[in-house]
C-alpha cells in the first residue's frame, strides 16, 4: 500500500469539516470568518502548512471605502510550526510526513481558528489596538475599520492623529488617509469637535 500524499492526507481531514479544496488551499466560511489551510511546497525546504483567517465583514467594509487604490485586506496567516513550538517546521523526505503534518494541522491548526472570532478580539490580538506609533502598523486600515464596526469612531480617528513619519510606507499612508477621510465623513460633528477635528 502506498503512503498518502500530503494533499490527500489533508483532504481526508479537512473535507468532512466543511473545507473545499482549491489547488493547495482548503477553504471554509464559518459565520463572518474566512478560514484557510494552505499546503506550502518548497523544492528546497520540503512541505509545510499555513493557516489563515480574515473577517469577511471587515473586508467588505474596506472594499466599499472609495479610495483611489482599493484597499486589499490580507488574511492573518501563521505557519504550523509556529503554532507547535514557535519554530519553523518543514517535512522533507519523511516517510510519515503526510500523517505527521495532518496531525499537526488537526492538533494545532484547527483550534487556532477558534481563538479569535469577534471584532473585539481581532482589534486587540491581530491589529494592535493599543499599540503606539500606528503609522508603522501595516494593519492600520484593518484596525480602523474594525473599530468602526465596534462603534468606536473617535478611537478609530485617533489612530491617525500622530504625524506621519518620513519612513512610513507610502501605500500605507495613502490607504490610512483615505480611511481617515471616510471615517470623518461618518463621525458626528460633536465627535469631531471633541477630538479637535473640524
Amino acid at each position: 500500500m502506498s503512503r498518502p500524499s500530503y494533499a490527500k492526507a489533508l483532504d481526508k481531514l479537512l473535507r468532512p469539516l466543511g473545507f473545499r479544496r482549491e489547488g493547495y488551499d482548503w477553504i471554509r466560511i464559518r459565520g463572518d470568518m474566512w478560514e484557510c489551510v494552505n499546503l506550502q511546497i518548497s523544492w528546497v525546504a520540503g512541505v509545510t502548512a499555513n493557516v489563515a483567517m480574515k473577517d469577511l465583514e471587515t473586508e467588505k467594509l474596506l472594499q466599499a471605502i472609495p479610495c483611489e487604490t482599493p484597499i486589499f485586506m490580507r488574511p492573518m496567516t501563521v505557519r504550523i510550526g509556529h503554532l507547535i513550538n514557535n519554530r519553523d517546521r518543514w517535512w522533507r523526505n519523511a516517510p510519515n510526513g503526510p500523517t505527521e503534518l495532518t496531525e499537526a494541522v488537526a492538533t494545532y491548526g484547527l483550534p487556532w481558528f477558534d481563538k479569535v472570532r469577534t471584532p473585539e478580539e481581532q482589534a486587540a490580538r491581530w491589529y494592535g489596538r493599543h499599540a503606539l506609533d500606528q503609522w508603522r502598523n501595516p494593519r492600520l486600515p484593518d484596525l480602523a475599520a474594525t473599530l468602526y464596526r465596534l462603534g468606536e469612531i473617535e478611537e478609530a480617528l485617533a489612530l491617525f492623529d500622530e504625524p506621519t513619519p518620513r519612513t512610513a510606507i507610502p501605500s500605507l499612508v495613502a490607504a490610512g488617509r483615505c480611511v481617515q477621510r471616510w471615517l470623518a465623513s461618518k463621525a458626528a460633528p460633536n465627535d469631531l469637535q471633541r477630538q479637535g477635528r473640524r
